[in-house]
C-alpha cells in the first residue's frame, strides 16, 4: 500500500514523441526531432542508435553504444542528418520571420 508521498513522486509517463524524420545507413539511424524552446524558437537535433539481432535467438532491438565498426556508417548518417538540419531549420526560420 502506497501512501500519498510515494504516490506523488510517480512520474506520469510523458506523451510518446515520433521523430520528423530518420535517416539509416547500415544498421545505424539518426532520427531527427523538431524541438520547442520555451522562447518559441523552433529548432531541431538528432539522436543516434544501432539496430541489432541476437544469433542465437533471433530477437532484434536497439542499442545507443557503437562498435569500430560503425565508424563509416555514423560518419555518413552524422553528415546526412546535420545537412537535413540545417536545411529545415533555415526553411522554417525563414518561414517564422514572414509570418511575424
Amino acid at each position: 500500500m502506497m501512501n500519498d508521498k510515494q504516490e506523488s513522486k510517480k512520474k506520469k509517463p510523458a506523451p510518446t514523441e515520433t521523430p520528423v524524420h530518420t535517416i539509416r545507413g547500415g544498421a545505424v539511424a539518426a532520427s531527427i526531432w523538431r524541438r520547442q524552446s520555451p522562447a518559441g524558437y523552433v529548432y531541431f537535433d538528432f539522436s543516434l542508435t544501432r539496430s541489432w539481432q541476437s544469433l542465437s535467438s533471433g530477437s532484434t532491438g536497439n542499442s545507443k553504444n557503437f562498435f569500430a565498426m560503425n565508424q563509416q556508417d555514423l560518419v555518413q548518417v552524422i553528415q546526412q542528418a546535420s545537412q537535413w538540419i540545417s536545411e529545415h531549420e533555415q526553411n522554417t526560420n525563414a518561414r517564422e520571420t514572414l509570418a511575424a
